[in-house]
This record gives structure tokens, C-alpha cells and sequence, in this order.
């Protein structure tokens, strides 16, 4: 004898198709991952960026570090960027106008940083995240010991305290 599953309420049925619309719509997020500064994250990461300007998407860089290599600015030159926005002392990305250009990918260097008081969001993968939930894929680099569940087993090889942390759930989102 076959047993029919029970049938969903049009709640439950609602909630569905609410959780799919909300999967469907999410932009996804692509990470570079380092063991340390200076691998070549943010080169790879903007030669991505470069790639895909190449092949006709519209990529958008919204977010990248102060000191950055001679190879890394050569690219960037190559990119459109819409600059950190101003923050009391400090800046932060400028989620507002990357919200009104919706382009199809944003790339954001350091996902770890702490925005400064005053900020839309107060991290920058938090605003990676409202990115994300507008629909623009991210496209973002971190080093492993900014993960926040990893941080203390690096620490305890490396010897270096962070307090800067990315949950692994949103990078797993």
C-alpha cells in the first residue's frame, strides 16, 4: 500500500513559495580565500573583474583596500568603481548607490573590515549581505583568520589575534 504524503496548508504552501521567490531572487557569493595578506587575492579577484568586464557583464568594484600593488591599481584603472563612501573618520562601502546601479556583480576586497560608527551596516559583510539580498552577486576576498569560527585555531598557529570576523554562515549563504 502506497501512502500519500499529507497535503500542505495554503500557509505552509505560501511559506514555500515565499522561501523559492527568495532563493530564485538572492545573488550569489563567490569568495577568494588566503591563508595571508599578500597572496594575490585581491589581484585574482580584480583579474576576475577584468574577465568578466571582457566578456560583456556589467561588474561593479565597490569596496577595495587603501594600499594595494602597482598590478592590482593597473586593473583597477580598467574597472568602474564606485569609491568608499566617507564615514564620520573613517569609509565604508556605499551601499546606496550600489543598490540604485544594481550592477550584476560587485566585487568587495577585505570583507572582515568593521565599518565605522555611522555606517549604513556596521561590517562590510553586512553589507556584502543587503547586496546579496537585492540580487547583485558578490564577489569578495577574506583571509582564514577572519573566519569568525576558525579565528582562534589560527591564532593559536600563528600567534596573531583578530576581532574583525565573518561568520562562516554567511560565507557558506
Amino acid at each position: 500500500m502506497v501512502r500519500e504524503a499529507p497535503r500542505k496548508t495554503p500557509e505552509q504552501l505560501l511559506q514555500q513559495c515565499q522561501a523559492e521567490e527568495a532563493a530564485a531572487t538572492k545573488g550569489h557569493l563567490k569568495i577568494f580565500l588566503g591563508y595571508a595578506s599578500g597572496v594575490g587575492k585581491s589581484f585574482r579577484m580584480l583579474d576576475e573583474a577584468r574577465r568578466r568586464k571582457e566578456r560583456g557583464q556589467d561588474v561593479v568594484v565597490g569596496g577595495v583596500q587603501s594600499k594595494m600593488q602597482p598590478e592590482e591599481a593597473a586593473l583597477l584603472q580598467k574597472l568602474e568603481v564606485v569609491p568608499l563612501k566617507p564615514v564620520n573618520a573613517g569609509s565604508a562601502v556605499d551601499v546606496e548607490t550600489l543598490l540604485r546601479r544594481h550592477p550584476a556583480v560587485c566585487f568587495i576586497d577585505g570583507l572582515a573590515y568593521d565599518n565605522p560608527s555611522g555606517a549604513r551596516n556596521p561590517t562590510r559583510w553586512q553589507d556584502a549581505d543587503e547586496l546579496l539580498r537585492a540580487g547583485i552577486k558578490v564577489i569578495a576576498s577574506i583571509n582564514i583568520q577572519y573566519v569568525a569560527e576558525l579565528s582562534q585555531q589560527v591564532e593559536a598557529i600563528t600567534g596573531k589575534h583578530v576581532t574583525q570576523t565573518v561568520p562562516v554562515a554567511f560565507i557558506k549563504s
